[in-house]
């Protein structure tokens, strides 16, 4: 059976853009993310389409996933409505601008604000697919199930590259297992995340999705035992520094990323203390 998607991957924290075929329409997901890499994708798109719908997914707001947005004026624009609060795509695209303009990035599409066609709220069937609100690295998370080729693409959880970056670690969970649920059934045999490689079969998907849910256990044990405890601050920042995930140190690259999960855990402690 022929692949029924194309991945396109950037050369920036290699986020992935994919485009589905169906017989009506053409799915894009965060057309990402430097000019020449959103040219490519449109030169694709522009010669797959044939008439067919484009419908462009933003699985989450964050700005290496929406900036391509503009490229696409035509595309009916897809997104969780958690996308429109409190003026957060607005910052995610200034700091897209930000960075663009620091590193001398010009583009021939102007970035800004999307028009989107349909704000998803909860689970929902619409045409081929369904949405499926994951929130946890995001408010605004949503993946998409593709069911006759049982194909989820799931936005920023389940990469090869990464731990969970963490905004709300107990709607992470729950999300991993909404996702977990649909493997098990048998709905899902591949997912595409937002950065890295796909995972294909059960045991691969399986997999990612334990390792994340462990190393969310993981943290929230040190963190909110800590708090619990009046741990002092220096010995639960050296309780945390050294965790693992999937049993490997924590790559240096990534030190800044896992100290941020240590202040949001911190903070969801805190309030659970009261």
């Amino acid at each position: 059976m022929a692949q029924p998607y194309k991945l396109f991957t950037s050369c920036l924290w290699q986020t992935t853009s994919a485009v589905v075929s169906t017989e009506q329409r053409l799915y894009l997901f965060d057309p990402a993310y430097f000019p020449h890499e959103i040219e490519a994708i449109a030169d694709y798109v522009q010669r797959e389409r044939n008439g067919r719908e484009l419908v462009l997914v933003l699985t989450h707001g964050d700005w290496d996933h929406v900036v391509g947005v503009g490229k696409f004026p035509d595309a009916t624009v897809i997104a969780q409505k958690g996308i429109l609060t409190d003026g957060r795509i607005e910052k995610k695209l200034n700091k897209a601008k930000r960075f663009d303009g620091s590193y001398y990035v010009v583009r021939s599409y102007e970035v800004g604000m999307p028009k989107f066609t349909k704000l998803v709220e909860d689970a929902q069937e619409w045409q081929e697919v369904f949405f499926l609100p994951v929130p946890g690295h995001t408010p605004d998370q949503m993946a998409t199930l593709f069911r006759e080729q049982k194909l989820l693409v799931v936005g920023d959880m389940l990469s090869n590259l990464e731990f969970p970056f963490i905004d709300d670690s107990s709607a992470y969970l729950e999300s991993l297992e909404k996702i977990e649920r649909l493997v098990l059934q048998g709905d899902v045999e591949e997912v595409i995340p937002g950065h890295g490689v796909p995972a294909k079969g059960r045991e691969e998907i399986l997999h990612r999705i334990e390792r994340d849910r462990q190393y969310l256990l993981d943290t929230r044990a040190v963190v909110f035992e800590g708090i619990a405890n009046n741990v002092e601050e220096d010995v639960l920042k050296e309780q945390f520094s050294q965790l693992t995930y999937d049993g490997v140190s924590i790559d240096e690259h990534l030190r800044s990323s896992h100290d941020e999960n240590r202040d949001q855990l911190c903070k969801e402690a805190i309030s659970q203390k009261g």
